[in-house]
């Protein structure tokens, strides 16, 4: 191997000891996962840091903390892992396997009920692979999370990302027989006005409904007798005859195909939100982050 090779793969290695130490902030179970000591481990944290220019950690006898340094350089380098397993294949001469963390930030039940039965073909098509997956509804900066990829459902401000839209969410106004039963009648939208409705929290429109037929808009402003920000609770107060719900296919599309819930409002369709897949600018060099985009856009778009 030559001496340049030979310094590219000491450089890795000290990058792979700080991503490692980054994520679990302790010394001793990064020196672990790694296999060597932590005294070993230190040394090489001190030969990034002179390389750097500054302190990558604050270390005291209770706690290890990224420094201002440190954070940048895990934020900005990014997929430090992924990208030192590719080095480390080129170098030795094998085929380049996607390998390493990638994060994933999804939305709550969108990713339960669709990500979440995508990941074991995921990892099994791609086994170095390790994910890190969060489920949450909050808007997250992607860079100072350190997140490698998002799913973001309707609009954002996005700017600064590099991104491809996915299949648009189907939303449906459902209720249940009974509820139906005693409830007064609903041909046109503005009778959502007199109905008990059920209304998910982190709907951008708040408590406005957006119905089309045709080219025919309706902005509805709804009176939610319940407000949640669980899709599942909506789900089952609307399946207990609580009131009217606009909710999504995949959480109340089984309940409307085995009758326990009616679609209302026929020949109105609520406006259906696009998904978007999401990451920082440069993220898809790294084989790892692109292997995922590319499932997701194949299984999702």
């Amino acid at each position: 191997m030559k001496e340049s090779d030979s310094l590219s793969l000491m450089q890795a290695r000290e990058l792979m000891s700080f991503a490692v130490a980054a994520r679990h902030l302790n010394f001793a179970r990064a020196a672990r996962e790694i296999g060597c000591t932590p005294s070993v481990l230190s040394r090489r944290i001190a030969a990034l840091e002179a390389r750097v220019g500054g302190p990558l950690f604050m270390r005291s006898t209770r706690r290890v903390a990224l420094t201002a340094l440190g954070e940048s350089l895990l934020a900005h380098s990014g997929r430090l892992e992924s990208a030192i397993a590719e080095i480390n294949a080129e170098l030795h001469g094998q085929s380049i396997e996607p390998a390493g963390v990638v994060r994933l930030h999804v939305p709550s039940t969108y990713g339960r009920r669709c990500v979440s039965p995508l990941i074991p073909q995921l990892l099994a098509e791609h086994p170095r692979l390790r994910l890190d997956v969060t489920f949450d509804d909050d808007y997250v900066d992607l860079i100072s999370a350190r997140i490698d990829i998002a799913l973001r459902i309707g609009s954002f401000d996005d700017s600064g990302l590099i991104g491809t839209g996915l299949r648009p969410i189907r939303r449906l106004l459902c209720a249940s027989p009974l509820y139906l039963k005693g409830a007064p009648r609903l041909d046109h939208p503005e009778d959502l006005q007199l109905h008990r409705c059920l209304a998910f929290q982190g709907l951008r429109t708040g408590d406005t409904w957006l119905l089309m037929r045709n080219a025919k808009q309706a902005a509805v402003r709804i009176r939610p007798v319940l407000r949640a920000n669980s899709a599942a609770a909506l789900r089952d107060a609307v399946l207990a005859g609580s009131g009217v719900a606009l909710l999504a296919d995949f959480v109340v599309g089984d309940a409307i195909a085995d009758g326990r819930l009616m679609e209302v409002l026929h020949g109105w369709s609520p406006v259906q939100p696009q998904v978007k897949l999401l990451w920082v600018a440069g993220a898809d060099r790294s084989r790892s982050v692109r292997a995922v985009i590319d499932f997701l856009r194949r299984k999702l778009g």
